[in-house]
């Protein structure tokens, strides 16, 4: 199943099957989902937005696609979000590319404007308070998958507007001097073997975090490689997957819940 190590201690394996019960912890709420859009500086991002249908004042989560971009398998995790009781953004920081050819996204991804991209991203923040289901006292979270991982990293290093990251298997890599900015606590997801993002990567962004004395909480998955929690419900996995998505989905959630007081 799935190691977790909080800064040293074994953080325990919680029952994957209550991944969907609650706000924070998911309850099958009826959500609405909708095109998005805002502008940062004059500059416009294409968004995706996820939300329950009722309520206010709910946290807000900005959500991080790696390099294919605003895919189904993103706009289905923002469903999964509000689902779970958060309302849910996913900027398009990729300007629209969803290269089909590895190849190409590769070349989208390593052209991409970094300063640029996390700009709209702290953006996005903004709009989410902005919005009468958050509202501007309510507290915001971030989450990125691989590309998107290292963006919210620096999202969370370059601004004050989160209160929480959540990152999956980060490939790129903030220079270390960039985590001093950071003053949330972090939630990390890693695959024993993800080949992207391998253990000595890990190990090194780790040390940087305890140097820095950062807070974060890192849980690795065994068997797992890269983007293992990047499906959709209906997709056709092994068994093992799914149950390290699912409990990292679960994992995610209570540490929202429990860091934006969801």
């Amino acid at each position: 199943m799935a190691e977790a190590r909080d800064n040293g201690g074994d953080a325990g394996v919680a029952d994957p099957g209550a991944a969907d019960k609650g706000p924070g912890t998911g309850d099958g709420l009826r959500i609405v989902s909708l095109h998005a859009g805002y502008e940062t500086g004059g500059v416009y991002t294409n968004a995706f937005l996820a939300r329950p249908e009722v309520g206010t004042a709910r946290a807000g989560v900005v959500l991080l696609s790696g390099m294919g971009g605003l895919t189904w398998i993103q706009r289905e995790i923002t469903r999964r979000y509000a689902r779970a009781g958060f309302v849910a953004l996913s900027p398009d920081f990729m300007g629209g590319e969803l290269p089909d050819d590895r190849t190409v996204r590769l070349h989208a991804k390593n052209s991409l404007d970094v300063t640029a991209a996390v700009a709209g991203i702290i953006g996005g923040a903004a709009f989410l308070r902005s919005l009468p289901w958050v509202g501007e006292g309510a507290k915001l979270g971030i989450m990125g998958f691989c590309l998107g991982g290292g963006l919210a990293l620096l999202a969370a290093a370059r601004s004050d507007a989160f209160a929480a990251a959540i990152i999956y298997h980060q490939s790129l890599f903030p220079d270390e001097r960039e985590l001093q900015g950071i003053d949330c606590k972090l939630q990390c997801h890693y695959g024993t073997e993800d080949h992207s993002t391998p253990r000595h990567e890990v190990e090194a962004f780790t040390r940087a975090l305890e140097a820095l004395g950062k807070s974060h909480e890192l849980h690795w998955y065994e068997g797992m490689g890269h983007s293992f929690a990047q499906i959709t419900p209906d997709s056709q996995v092994p068994d093992d997957q799914r149950a390290a998505a699912d409990l990292s989905y679960q994992r995610s959630f209570a540490f929202l819940g429990d860091e934006l007081g969801a």
